[in-house]
């Protein structure tokens, strides 16, 4: 600085001057620090609302991811993702399937093991096409083992993803347990449904047949009968006679058991003692079949069932002859019977209080599946030609449900066969009995007696065995000719002899018009086979008596003497 420029800031006018600089580069460095103040404020600012609004983005994920927890966690499919052959996540529907928490079913290191031996391999077959990137059709539907033991149905159906970088699967359950068991329970229904309508369809066949065949059984045996009558035992005919009664006997039984199938016998049921009836049975088939261990377990105090006792005798016959051709080398039969008075006890759909069960085992050669499906079936049998007729198990089938019961069988190949049937049980003191003809013949009679029938070989037959029991007899081939024979002679007659299944006026309309004319009328109900199911109306007037053809000169004696002792 020269010595002009210290002069004049010595000067009043250059300090001022000075100063003035002073306070002017001041306030321009003020400036600067307000302006950086400012901006730092600024940026202070900016980066706490950054971090306000960052900490609400986390709290918001953390609120969604909350929600989706919360959703993924109650949802009521199952969902798991799975990485390799272990489950990553499973949400508790999906644990739950199973009966085990989260955690442990995704620490399990095989989870495949809690699927049914029969679905595993598919279902890791599905699991790894999947993980490939391949197609896989969906739903699948498998069975699961719960960790209780039960066996559940569930639904599955998924997508690929990326699991922590790795591909995995996304899968979705759902249990369909209930849906399955409907649809064999309808499947079942449609089964009995097409059982039911092969059974009808089968029931006017044999119902034509055993109509038409025991009528000509009718007649023939009627000879052979009244040939019998007229013969010596020690006649060279008379043992070839017994043999063709036994014939005609075995074929009309072939017809009552195909109609005992079919539940179309008119029913005589009345109070019987299962365990009576067994021990009857099996004290006969015992002596039969000595190579066959019999071991009985029979319950004290068994309610009595409404039943017909021969039937009853059939079914128990039919089951341990089937037991024993299971056991052709020997082996152990065994009979149980029990009460069953709890509900819970009883099949759906069974309202009586109080059953009689029946078992029925055998340890022999066993059946499969599909022998089993159709041991109830007429006509199948699995035995050679010429040993059998297929109809033994059908008409236990058809005995049991016609007595309102049930019949269930379990069977494995080598592991024997056991069949169980369910019986309604009732108090005895409410049941019917049936009528008893008087055991022997009364040897000559009087009177004169109308036999009303459709065959003519019935009518000569049937005329020839009354005349020899001592009638006279006058003979009416149908209701119409019957009824105008009737009205001539209404006095004279003293018995009817009617049968129940004639065209035109049937027996039923011809029964009710004699009884209109004459109430005290004796009659006499007979029939090969009754179509339309009246003649248990016409039984339970209990004033007259039935006769099944075919029918023995004896078996003619013994109703005839029954209609007279009632009357």
């Amino acid at each position: 600085m020269t010595a002009d420029a210290r002069d004049r800031r010595k000067s009043p006018r250059g300090r001022r001057t000075a100063a003035a600089a002073a306070r002017r580069q001041a306030a321009y460095f003020q400036a600067i620090a307000a302006e950086s103040g400012k901006r730092r404020l600024r940026e202070m600012f900016h980066l706490t609302r950054l971090i306000a609004r960052h900490r609400e983005m986390e709290q918001r994920l953390a609120e969604s991811e909350e929600r989706y927890r919360s959703v993924v966690e109650n949802l009521a499919a199952g969902m798991l993702v799975a990485d390799d052959d272990r489950i990553v996540f499973a949400n508790r529907t999906a644990a739950g399937f199973l009966g085990l928490p989260p955690e442990e079913l995704i620490s399990d290191p095989d989870p495949f093991r809690h699927v049914h031996p029969e679905d595993r391999q598919a279902l890791r077959e599905r699991h790894a096409r999947r993980r490939a990137g391949l197609s896989v059709e969906d739903p699948f539907v498998f069975r699961l083992l719960t960790a209780d033991g039960k066996m559940r149905w569930l639904e599955v159906s998924g997508t690929s993803i990326r699991w922590q970088n790795r591909p995995a699967t996304l899968n979705f359950l759902i249990d369909v347990t209930e849906r399955v068991r409907a649809a064999e329970r309808e499947k079942k229904l449609t089964e009995q449904l097409h059982r039911a309508q092969k059974m009808e369809a089968l029931g006017t066949l044999a119902g034509g047949i055993a109509h038409d065949f025991n009528n000509l059984m009718a007649s023939a045996l009627a000879y052979v009968s009244l040939m019998l009558c007229e013969s010596e035992p020690s006649h060279p005919w008379y043992e070839p006679l017994r043999h063709i009664e036994r014939q005609i006997r075995r074929g009309s039984q072939l017809t009552s058991r195909l109609l005992a199938h079919l539940r179309r016998k008119p029913e005589r049921k009345t109070p019987v003692d299962v365990n009576g009836v067994i021990r009857e049975v099996l004290a006969v088939f015992g002596r039969t079949r000595k190579d066959i261990r019999i071991a009985a377990e029979l319950e004290t105090g068994l309610p009595l069932v409404l039943a017909d006792e021969s039937q009853i005798e059939q079914v128990l016959l039919n089951l341990f002859v089937n037991a024993a051709d299971a056991l052709p080398g020997g082996g152990t039969l065994r009979v149980q019977t029990r009460r069953l008075d709890s509900p819970a006890e009883a099949a759906p759909g069974e309202t009586a209080c109080c059953w009689v069960e029946l078992t029925v085992a055998d340890d022999g050669v066993g059946m499969t599946p599909e022998i089993q499906e159709r041991i109830f079936d007429p006509f199948f049998t699995t035995k050679e030609f010429g040993r059998g007729t297929g109809l033994g198990l059908a008409t236990v089938f058809g005995i049991v449900k016609g007595h309102g019961g049930r019949i269930e069988v379990a069977s494995r190949p080598g592991q024997g066969t056991r069949f169980t049937i369910r019986l309604p049980a009732t108090a005895e003191s409410g049941a019917a009995t049936p009528l008893s003809p008087p055991a022997l013949a009364t040897p000559h009679r009087r009177g004169r007696v109308l036999i009303v029938d459709d065959e003519p070989a019935v009518i000569a037959s049937a005329s020839r065995m009354l005349e020899k029991l001592g009638f006279d007899v006058l003979g009416a081939a149908g209701g119409e000719e019957a009824l105008e024979v009737f009205s001539r002679h209404t006095e004279e007659i003293a018995l009817v002899v009617l049968d129940v299944v004639m065209p035109g006026m049937g027996g039923e309309t011809l029964y009710r018009r004699i009884r209109e004319i004459r109430p005290q009328t004796r009659i006499l109900v007979t029939s090969g086979y009754d179509f339309e199911g009246t003649l248990s109306g016409l039984l339970r007037e209990k004033r007259g008596c039935f006769l099944q053809k075919p029918f023995t000169l004896e078996e003619l004696s013994q109703a005839v003497d029954a209609v007279f002792a009632a009357s």
